[in-house]
């Protein structure tokens, strides 16, 4: 039998059970209240009906794929009936009052009228900025423009400045005929175009279809870009810039020699050894990265459609197409904080990082950057105490491997304080975390606290040569997805002190595209260059709820009412709490003494890198945690939706959903949402053709 439901007549449903006469909303509480689609909800002076079977975790919001608007109960309690949602176009009354449409920057409601490209159209399910008007979308009704006379052009949306930096490559010739002009250079993360519009991206012509976000990077067969013949000539090239020097402000000293039979007195290393430390979510191997699913989906990626469910070959289970798989995935994740953090998080090949070398005109246009503002000197005389598998050029590759780090932007920050923020707070941080934090060495050595930082390799007291069980999760459903190897160890290593071997795993597929590297040979993140792009990658990745310490000082972050009731805000304050805020923020106003450390350090990394950091909060004596209802907070695993569809085998959902804990499945994986219904459903997936697709293809 051929089971088929399409997830809009989940939503029919769900409208039609709100016709119904019910109490008064419920006011929402996270983590306590529990609802069923069609409840209503009141949180923050605004009323929403459930949908698609939230948990407790899942707040309110128009744009959430759990809930949307709906309007509060009058003086009676009960609550006005809603219509039933119609499959065909809603004609709004004809008072030309389209508002024109502008991708990325127009915000409607549901109802809104609109004008696109010399079309109106009448929004539905809470569309995003980024969802551009299509008549056949799942987000818009194409209507009649009324009185509003239809535009004899699309609207213009201003076309970014392409950046002066010089590339770092030299793109290749295209054999197509000579460029009059016609296309534009693609510019990752700031490129914004309309259906139609052509581009040139490393050395070769598209064209864009189906509103590709300014994420979405050009490419043979992507769902949002079409290869064309570029109008001729040769696509633009520019000569590589040569890195510049910095000659440090204050000369450097000589590395001294550790006498062996002094011991230091370390403060207490913020690393608990009974308590885990929080998940470091896993991230996509990929240079550009792409918030389309890897197969094409058979329908637009904002309408997943109808969900093909036939039983298998053997009976015992059944399948679905990876198409429909996918669609699905990337509908659930289709958000602009997700599309940042998936840039935020992309790498370059590891061949790119391993060319990387100081002075080197051709490295990554962010290490260049980085090489402006700190020379070799500078981090000779910055860490006088290190250790030295700790060098200058491995610190440099591990920037070299995320592009969001000391990255240009385009839309008006400051490029270059961003970057000086990011390294004193990176450094700070390095000096509380690895430091010899040895006060009797300020006198005895003549380098002071905020110099000896990077002093610990590995966790204090730790050995590659003996086996050491603390941090292994193996017996578990962490160790079947990211098994321990016999014989190896997970403890602290790094920078960043990586620890536990589901958080090797993960950082494994990050750098690898592969669990086991790092699973096999866990001594890696402390003798090559991962020891310093561990430190990066948690500086890049948001720790749910928290978000990304790159976010906090970049101001991608910006604090709701929920932060600003914590008093989060923006600055070093909130990275201490991010990085180890359980045990050194919200003491009532008493500053802890690891907290008072960073913050020195802190002072002293931004003066000697000459960055102002008058005004900012750098204390987090007076924070709470981040909590679910933050501005920052984003949803990262997939767990098994519970939900009940009667429409579908077993009147299951065949779903998963995203949830803010610890799974198996991690939404920044393209693919794991597949693994996660096979997984708890009984499902495989299969090609156009209904062929089954191996596990692990």
């Amino acid at each position: 039998m051929n089971y088929k439901m399409t997830l809009l007549a989940s939503l029919v449903l769900g409208a039609t059970a709100s016709t119904q006469a019910l109490a008064a909303p419920v006011e929402w509480q996270g983590g306590q209240t529990s609802v069923k689609n069609g409840d209503i909800v009141s949180f923050q002076g605004s009323c929403f009906e459930a949908q698609n079977n939230p948990g407790s975790w899942e707040t309110p919001s128009s744009a959430s794929w759990f809930w949307k608007s709906a309007e509060c109960s009058g003086g009676s309690g009960t609550l006005p009936p809603a219509p039933t949602q119609s499959p065909g176009p809603v004609e709004p009354p004809q008072t030309g009052t389209a508002t024109p449409w502008v991708p990325g920057k127009t915000k409607v409601s549901n109802g809104d009228m609109v004008e696109y490209q010399g079309k109106c159209f009448v929004a539905k399910n809470n569309p995003g900025s980024w969802s551009s008007p299509t008549g056949s979308g799942w987000f818009w009704d194409e209507v009649s423009c009324g009185n509003t006379p239809a535009p004899t052009n699309a609207p213009v949306t201003d076309k970014p400045t392409v950046p002066t930096a010089a590339p770092t490559q030299t793109p290749p010739t295209p054999t197509d005929a000579p460029v009059t002009g016609n296309e534009v250079v693609w510019v990752a993360g700031s490129s914004r175009v309309s259906n139609g519009d052509r581009v040139i991206y490393q050395g070769e012509c598209f064209e864009a279809r189906n509103n590709p976000g300014i994420w979405e990077a050009p490419k043979a067969g992507s769902w949002f870009w079409t290869p064309v013949t570029c109008s001729g000539g040769v696509a633009p090239t520019a000569a590589p810039t040569t890195a510049p020097t910095v000659t440090p402000t204050v000369a450097p000293t000589a590395k001294p020699t550790i006498d062996p039979t002094v011991e230091p007195t370390p403060l207490p290393p913020t690393v608990e050894p009974t308590v885990a430390p929080t998940v470091e979510p896993t991230v996509l191997p990929t240079l550009e990265p792409s918030v389309a699913p890897s197969v094409e989906p058979t329908l637009p990626p904002e309408k997943p459609g109808e969900l093909t469910i036939l039983p298998d070959n053997a009976g015992t289970g059944y399948t679905i197409p990876r198409a429909e798989l996918s669609a699905v995935e990337y509908y659930k994740t289709d958000s602009p904080l997700f599309r940042q953090v998936k840039f935020d998080i992309s790498t370059r090949d590891n061949a790119i990082v391993e060319a990387t070398a100081p002075n080197n005109a051709m490295n990554p246009e962010n290490v260049l950057r980085v090489e402006g503002i700190l020379s070799e000197q500078q981090w000779d005389y910055f860490f006088p105490l290190r250790n030295e598998a700790y060098t200058y050029k491995r610190f440099l590759q591990a920037v070299a491997k995320f592009p969001a780090f000391c990255q240009t932007y385009t839309d008006g920050r400051d490029s270059e304080a961003i970057c000086k923020r990011s390294i004193a707070t990176m450094f700070a941080h390095f000096g509380q975390e690895t430091g010899a934090n040895a006060p009797n060495w300020v006198q005895s050595k003549g380098v002071e606290l905020w110099r000896q930082g990077l002093y610990y390799l590995r966790e204090m007291y730790k050995s590659e040569d003996v086996v050491d069980g603390t941090y292994s999760a193996c017996g578990s459903w962490q160790g079947e997805k990211w098994p321990c190897a016999p014989g190896k160890s997970y403890f602290g290593r790094g920078a960043k002190q990586l620890s536990w071997n589901y958080n090797y795993g993960q950082f494994s597929q990050a750098m690898f595209g592969d669990i086991n590297v790092l699973l096999e040979k866990p001594e890696l993140v402390a003798d090559t260059w991962l020891n310093l792009a561990s430190a990066v990658f948690f500086f890049v990745t948001p720790q749910p709820p928290k978000p990304s310490m790159l976010h906090v000082i970049d101001g991608t972050w910006q604090p709701n009412a929920a932060d600003k009731a914590a008093n989060l805000l923006p600055g070093l304050g909130a990275t201490i709490q991010i990085i180890n805020g359980a045990y050194e923020c919200g003491k009532g106003g008493a500053e802890d003494y690891r907290a008072a450390n960073r913050i020195k350090y802190y002072k002293i990394f931004a003066e000697e890198l000459n960055l102002d950091i008058t005004g900012e909060p750098l204390s987090c004596a007076n924070m709470k945690a981040f909590a679910t209802d933050g501005a920052g907070a984003l949803l990262l695993n997939w767990d098994k939706d519970w939900g009940y569809n009667g429409s579908r085998p077993g009147d299951k959902s065949f779903e998963c959903k995203p949830v803010g804990y610890q799974t198996a499945y991690n939404a920044l994986f393209e693919g794991d949402y597949e693994q996660c219904v096979e997984k708890h459903f009984n499902v495989q997936a299969v090609d156009e053709n209904g062929v089954i697709i191996p596990k692990g293809q």
